[in-house]
């Protein structure tokens, strides 16, 4: 975590370590997305049992459907049960789907196939928001896109481990070993704290302050933070969701602007980050590489485009509390455009030339390309739309929000890995290629005009940008204990606030006081 890290050991590494274990699921996730590449070809050559050829895209883009339901059906676990059980519970899924598909070897039914991979989804499902939110909540501000950035590190990670043991073992055998590992995962779970963000908005204060004093280090003074989640949660419990119905709330989430505006860029970012073509690239990464009749074998090609992928992702982390969220993503969304271009180019060569010829000649570029392709989209636009995910939705609309942007995400990821076949075949392999290079470069004018930087600011202060009522962003900011009181209002103009002469001032006369001065000013 670079200087954070050497300068304050005692207070970043209990973060860091929580945040390594909270993002274990998506490891797990990223060996979901992975089995399809090295597991279909395998699972074709080796079947004995009856399976048609639709049956196989299906196989791929499966786990996608049970990862929509799953994304939803956490919602309610971290709300009541807390984020840290509904981690735990996830793994069971996790180990019981990768154990089904694995034991298809002998149950010789493609029925078991589709059970085990639904489960696999569902439980990748789950993982989206209860993860990340979860890092969120405990990271502090100042590191706390670093520390989200592992998730999709640890996504990277478990891409990357299937493709080394696809490589050398068969489909059945990679789903048990793959099965293994949530084991070791849900152990270390048991051991990390709650979120304190969620045991306060529970009533549980004391609780709250010890899992904020193991977060920050044990001669760290924690009051002042959980004095501002305290207030913060107070301000909730006034107007709370808490006792809406589920159609109140989808109410809310469909009217209230603070609501509606961080939903509508998470979603719009989610899109954009499936219609790079990213999953469908992963899932399908062996069949592109045999498809571009690339010199280099399938197999270890997926190995060197799965460390790429991961060596990138992590250095990215290093970034986003340098560069911010909104710069890393625009910058990787207008490199990532390039190896697309270029992937689509060879295929126009191909289809032209014909498939010996391109490969004499242009052989080398597959792999370029998707390595490139690997570096500059793990450089911003991997991490960044789960970074915000965590970060920009209110409080008290946490785990509804985060359900539904990931259930969107799992939704177009679903769509983008089953439709890719069809898309080759209706478009072709050059024009699928050239689409995805005109989706990222459109994500990144969405992003330059829509996205807000949320670096270095507490999650309060991020719900404070999408609130649409100037006077009670005022109001919530500063206090009058003084005198005179200064700030910033939300256009950036310093302004002066001045105590009333009454003692029961209120929010209209120190308005008036704040119209009064700009008036002045702008004379």
């Amino acid at each position: 975590m670079g200087k954070s890290l050497i300068k304050n050991p005692g207070k970043v590494l209990p973060q860091l370590i929580v945040a390594v274990w909270g993002s274990w699921g998506y490891f797990s996730m990223g060996s979901v997305r992975g089995w399809s590449s090295p597991g279909i070809p395998s699972l074709n050559r080796t079947i004995d049992f009856e399976v048609y050829p639709s049956d196989f895209q299906w196989i791929s883009s499966f786990p996608m459907i049970g990862a929509v339901l799953g994304s939803l059906f956490i919602n309610k676990p971290m709300q009541y049960f807390g984020r840290k059980k509904a981690l735990i519970g996830h793994y069971f899924i996790f180990i019981s789907g990768f154990l089904i598909t694995g034991f298809t070897y002998f149950g010789k039914h493609k029925s078991m196939l589709y059970v085990g991979r639904f489960l696999m989804g569902f439980a990748a499902g789950c993982t989206t928001p209860a993860s990340q939110i979860y890092v969120s909540e405990c990271a502090s501000p100042r590191i706390r896109g670093r520390l989200g950035s592992l998730t999709a590190s640890s996504l990277a990670l478990g891409i990357l481990v299937t493709y080394i043991i696809g490589a050398f073992v068969d489909w059945y055998v990679l789903a048990w070993i793959l099965g293994c590992l949530p084991v070791l995962f849900l152990c270390g779970t048991f051991m990390m704290p709650e979120s304190p963000v969620w045991l306060l908005s529970n009533g549980r204060e004391r609780e709250a302050r010890h899992s904020l004093q193991l977060l920050r280090g044990k001669d760290t003074n924690v009051e002042a933070e959980m004095g501002r989640i305290k207030e913060h949660q107070e301000r909730i419990a006034n107007s709370s969701n808490r006792n809406k119905s589920i159609t109140q709330q989808f109410r809310d989430v469909l009217t209230a602007g603070p609501v509606v505006k961080p939903l509508g860029i998470s979603l719009g970012i989610m899109l954009f980050q499936q219609t790079t073509g990213i999953n469908a690239i992963i899932f399908y990464t062996v069949s592109i590489f045999q498809t571009a009749g690339s010199t280099i074998d399938s197999r270890y090609a997926t190995i060197i485009v799965g460390a790429v992928q991961l060596v990138f992702t992590v250095a990215s982390g290093f970034l986003v509390d340098r560069c911010g969220r909104r710069m890393l993503f625009i910058s990787s969304a207008v490199a990532t455009s390039v190896p697309l271009a270029a992937m689509g180019i060879f295929f126009y060569f191909q289809r032209e030339w014909g498939d010996k010829e391109a490969t004499r000649s242009l052989g080398w570029l597959p792999i370029v390309c998707l390595i490139v392709f690997f570096i500059t989209y793990s450089g911003g636009m991997s991490n960044v739309p789960f970074i915000i995910m965590g970060e920009m939705f209110p409080t008290e609309y946490r785990a509804l929000l985060g359900a539904i942007s990931s259930s969107f995400h799992l939704f177009c990821t679903f769509v983008a890995v089953f439709f890719f076949p069809n898309m080759l075949k209706a478009m072709g392999k050059d024009g699928t290629f050239f689409f995805y290079t005109g989706c990222t470069l459109l994500s990144a004018i969405f992003v330059y005009f829509l996205l807000p930087e949320t670096k270095g600011k507490t999650l309060e202060e991020i719900e404070q940008i999408f609130s649409s009522d100037r006077q009670q962003h005022i109001k919530s900011i500063y206090r009058l204990d003084d005198v005179i009181a200064t700030g910033i209002n939300m256009n950036g103009d310093v302004i002066f606030l001045r105590r009333s002469q009454s003692n029961d001032s209120d929010n209209s006369e120190l308005q008036l006081c704040v119209d009064k001065l700009e008036n002045t000013r702008d004379v």
